[in-house]
């Protein structure tokens, strides 16, 4: 009975821990993230993190990262429709808003442009109606 409690806690702080590097990764949008900047966040070792992040992601540390920066870099897209797509894209740590726009269609299936359109077409639909 006590080891499950043990690996309850275990969890529970591992857990934490990607909460952690969820915080880490939205105060350092701007900036390359690197497995050493979350392990030394976390006051890990690298290989200790990387480990635990494997162990409860069903993504690389890459991967979430990016999808992390994409998610909010479409909010962002919605939020602020003046704010052009290359603004953008340096606010998330891209070099150039092409690159950003690859792998935000990559991972949304369309283009920030159409995303954003798509996005607005619900809201006038709503504005025309009342």
């Amino acid at each position: 009975m006590k080891k499950a409690t043990t690996t309850s806690s275990s969890q529970q702080r591992y857990l934490r821990l990607i909460n952690k590097t969820e915080d880490y990764i939205e105060r350092h949008l701007k900036e390359p993230i690197s497995l050493s900047d979350l392990a030394q966040n976390a006051h890990l070792s690298d290989f200790h993190f990387h480990r635990i992040f494997k162990k409860y992601s069903t993504e690389t540390l890459h991967e979430f990262i990016t999808r992390f920066k994409l998610e909010r870099a479409a909010i962002y897209l919605c939020v602020n429709p003046q704010v052009s797509i290359t603004a953008i894209a340096m606010e998330y740590g891209y070099s150039d808003a092409s690159a950003f726009s690859r792998r935000f269609k990559q991972h949304f299936g369309v283009s920030p442009r159409d995303y954003r359109k798509q996005q607005e077409m619900p809201r006038n639909r709503d504005d025309s109606v009342t």
